[in-house]
């Protein structure tokens, strides 16, 4: 008897302290950023937005990786690539043209870098807030075609694809979940178009 109520008790205690930690906005795992790729005003600039749909707690932002997916034939190099949160710059990590997957496309990975101790803290998320996080051109310009990869594109393998290489989109924030969590959901906004 006296074992069933202390069980009692533990299980109320526990959901009354799991609702209280959902009512003040701390997410526990999951999918929560999304990723949009847009055209700048000047018709050349490609810009990465994010936007969470929580505001993680703690912000401490550890890795992320955005991959495009570009028409091969249009010989695609990213240059002037501009991280727009003060200490987080983003680079090209891995290219993958004309996998067997989808041979009409190359596939661009860009990583971030350069988050260290307080520094991590530096892109802010807010929930439902639209953040730039960095920017590239095309050393020929604006290209039709051109965009983030989807979570269902076929080369989007985990585990053997034709490169042995893990396309996904990515990004993983502390205050999200644990260190070993993807936090990218999906894609989001209307496709650019350089007319």
């Amino acid at each position: 008897m006296k074992k069933n109520k202390l069980l009692s008790l533990a299980t109320t205690v526990a959901g009354g302290i799991a609702l209280s930690l959902v009512a003040s906005g701390a997410v526990f795992g999951g999918q929560v950023l999304d990723y949009k790729l847009a055209l700048a005003e000047d018709g050349e600039t490609y810009e990465i937005w994010m936007r969470p749909s929580a505001a993680p707690k703690p912000d401490i932002s550890l890795t992320g990786q955005v991959t495009l997916k570009v028409p091969t034939l249009a010989d695609f190099k990213a240059v002037e690539v501009v991280g727009t949160v003060e200490g987080a710059d983003w680079v090209e990590a891995s290219r993958v043209n004309a996998p067997e997957e989808a041979s009409a496309f190359d596939y661009i990975s860009f990583s971030f870098v350069g988050l260290q101790g307080n520094s991590a803290h530096n892109y802010g998320w807010e929930e439902g807030k639209e953040k730039l996080v960095f920017t590239f051109k095309n050393e020929s310009g604006c290209v039709e075609g051109v965009s983030i990869m989807e979570n269902d594109d076929p080369f989007n393998a985990t585990e053997n694809n034709s490169a042995n290489t893990n396309p996904g989109n990515q990004f993983t924030n502390l205050g999200w979940g644990s260190v070993s969590e993807n936090h990218f959901k999906s894609v989001y906004g209307e496709a650019v178009s350089c007319s």
